[in-house]
């Protein structure tokens, strides 16, 4: 008789370790697995230029602009940038032009 409760006794521990264990590793594995992935960094870079023509304006401040992203992907460490979206936005106010040319860019 008294063997029988010390078995009960080792079984029912055992039985509750068991229990406990699993509960530790499914919530290890929800925490590993809930983590977010590392993604690039995105921004918004845009550039301003000034000219009497809007076709050389354009042209300038679109080379500005892409010396920009060279710097900031230099800056941030990124070796692969892509610019996802891009536009260009001309005004002329008298005789001078002003365009912005701006871009959505990740690294």
């Amino acid at each position: 008789m008294l063997r029988r409760s010390r078995l009960n006794v080792g079984n029912t521990m055992l039985r509750r370790v068991l229990v406990a264990g699993t509960a530790i590793a499914g919530l290890a594995m929800f925490a590993v697995a809930s983590q977010p992935v590392q993604a690039g960094n995105c921004t918004v870079l845009s550039e301003k230029a000034i000219g009497l023509k809007q076709s050389e304006t354009s042209d300038r401040a679109q080379k500005q602009l892409k010396r920009k992203i060279n710097h900031w992907a230099q800056k941030n460490g990124y070796k692969n940038v892509r610019a996802n979206k891009s536009w260009t936005v001309c005004t002329k106010k008298g005789a001078i032009a002003q365009c912005t040319n701006s871009a959505k860019v990740c690294g």
